[in-house]
């Protein structure tokens, strides 16, 4: 038998009131990849969605850690997995970052888990300030 799913949600604060949460400030942080998914770009390219995860032991000491008191997520979406001569440079690049095998073949599943420095900074989406990773680089 399954569970129904419930059709009201309660919220702690009204959510009339709520506001972006302070974006990580731009820096470098240690994380470790917690996801990968091969996707389709609008330009029907390959590419992998890389989720990294930023522990609150990352975070500076003045940020405010109940924005995220479970530390941060950034997808990483400039892993290209297209078989052109640029498209594998920089994912020669990448996989030398994260310390991941390369070959003829790649299985992303197997970076889930490995860690790299992470390049943050902002980038404004819907007059939303919001973090975004620019480069990954050796741990």
């Amino acid at each position: 038998m399954s569970e129904e799913m419930v059709s009201i949600i309660d919220f702690s604060d009204n959510i009339n009131d709520a506001e972006p949460p302070e974006p990580l400030p731009t820096g470098d942080y240690m994380a470790t990849i917690q996801k990968c998914e091969v996707k389709m770009s609008q330009r029907d390219t390959r590419y992998c969605a890389v989720s990294f995860y930023i522990s609150v032991d990352e975070f500076p000491a003045d940020y405010p850690v109940e924005n995220a008191p479970d530390g941060k997520i950034i997808i990483y979406r400039r892993v290209g997995l297209e078989d052109t001569q640029q498209s594998r440079f920089m994912l020669r690049r990448f996989c030398e970052a994260i310390g991941a095998p390369m070959s003829t073949q790649i299985d992303v599943n197997d970076w889930v888990g490995l860690e790299a420095q992470v390049t943050v900074e902002h980038d404004t989406y819907e007059d939303v300030t919001r973090e975004q990773i620019t480069r990954v680089n050796s741990a």
